[in-house]
C-alpha cells in the first residue's frame, strides 16, 4: 500500500519517522516499533505494486483433525499473479481460503480442491491366480441334536441416529483488524486519527460485535458528538470516515445493523 499515513499495526498517524533506504523511505512507528516501506509492497513474482489486501483466517488443528480459527490477517494479493483468488474473494465478498498461499509473497498458489487428479492404473500381473481353498464339509450332528428345534434369533436393536453438532458461526474480527482492513481498502483520504481514537474507545482487542451490543449505537453517537460536534470541515470529515467504516464492515458481513445511524 503506497503513501501509508498511519501505522498498519497500531494506527498511529503522528509519531512516525522516515529514513532513506534503497531509493525508498523506511517508516518507523515510534509508538509500537512497526516498520514498513513508504513506497508500498511489491509483488515478489512480477515486481508490480498493484497490491490489494483481503482478509484470510489463520487456522490450526486444535484437537486431532479439528480445524479452528485462531485469528485473522490481511493477505496481500497481486492483481495480476493472484487474479483468480482476488476475483473470487471480491465478487463473493468472502475471505481468502485459509490454505491459499499468495503468489505476491513468492510462493505458488495452493491447488484447488476441484483439480483433477490422474491416477495411473497398476500393471497387470502375469502371475497365476492362487489355488482355490478346499471346501470343508460340516460335521454331522447326532440324531438327538438334529431333532431339537432351533431357537429364533433375536434381531439386534437399531442404533439411534447420532445428532450432528450445529456449525459454529464465523468468527468476527477484532476492532483493530477491522480498522486495518478498512484503512487498507478505503478510497480518498480517510481520517486516520478518527479511526485511531475509535479503536481506543471501543478497545482494539474487542470483537467488532461490541458495536451491536444493547445501547452501543447511542453510546457511539454521544461519543462522536463529544469529539466532533462542532460542525467544522474537520468534524464532518471524521464523522464521514466513521460512517464509511461502518458501511464497509456491514458489506463484509461483520455487522448486521447500522450502529452509525444517528451520525448520518
Amino acid at each position: 500500500m503506497a503513501s501509508v499515513t498511519a501505522c498498519p499495526a497500531c494506527g498511529e498517524a503522528e509519531e512516525l519517522r522516515g529514513t532513506p533506504a534503497d531509493d525508498d523511505i523506511r517508516v518507523t512507528c515510534l509508538r509500537c516499533g512497526e516498520q514498513w516501506m513508504r513506497g508500498g509492497l511489491r509483488c515478489v513474482n512480477c515486481g508490480g505494486q498493484d497490491i490489494v489486501h483481503r482478509p484470510q483466517a489463520m487456522t490450526r488443528h486444535s484437537r486431532g483433525t479439528q480445524l479452528s480459527i485462531i485469528g485473522w490477517r490481511e493477505l496481500p494479493l497481486c492483481r495480476i499473479c493472484d487474479a483468480d483468488a482476488l476475483e473470487t474473494s471480491t465478487s463473493q465478498n468472502i475471505p481468502v481460503p485459509s490454505d491459499y498461499v499468495a503468489a505476491c509473497l513468492g510462493a505458488a498458489a495452493s491447488a484447488t480442491p476441484d483439480a483433477e487428479v490422474t491416477t495411473e492404473l497398476p500393471a497387470t500381473s502375469t502371475a497365476s491366480p492362487p489355488a482355490p481353498r478346499p471346501v470343508s464339509t460340516p460335521e454331522t450332528k447326532p440324531a438327538a441334536v438334529q431333532g431339537e428345534p432351533r431357537q429364533p434369533r433375536t434381531p439386534p436393536r437399531p442404533r439411534p441416529p447420532r445428532s450432528k453438532a450445529a456449525p459454529s458461526p464465523s468468527t468476527v474480527p477484532t476492532v483493530r483488524q477491522a480498522i486495518a482492513a478498512f484503512m487498507g481498502e478505503a478510497s480518498g483520504q480517510p481520517d486516520a486519527t478518527a479511526m485511531l481514537l475509535l479503536g481506543t474507545h471501543l478497545g482494539s482487542h474487542q470483537r467488532l460485535g461490541v458495536l451491536e451490543q444493547e445501547g452501543a449505537a447511542d453510546r457511539l453517537a454521544d461519543w462522536c458528538q463529544g469529539h466532533w460536534g462542532g460542525g467544522s470541515d474537520r468534524d464532518q470529515r471524521a464523522l464521514s470516515t466513521i460512517c464509511r467504516a461502518v458501511d464497509f464492515w456491514g458489506t463484509r458481513g461483520w455487522l448486521t445493523s447500522d450502529p452509525a445511524a444517528r451520525l448520518r
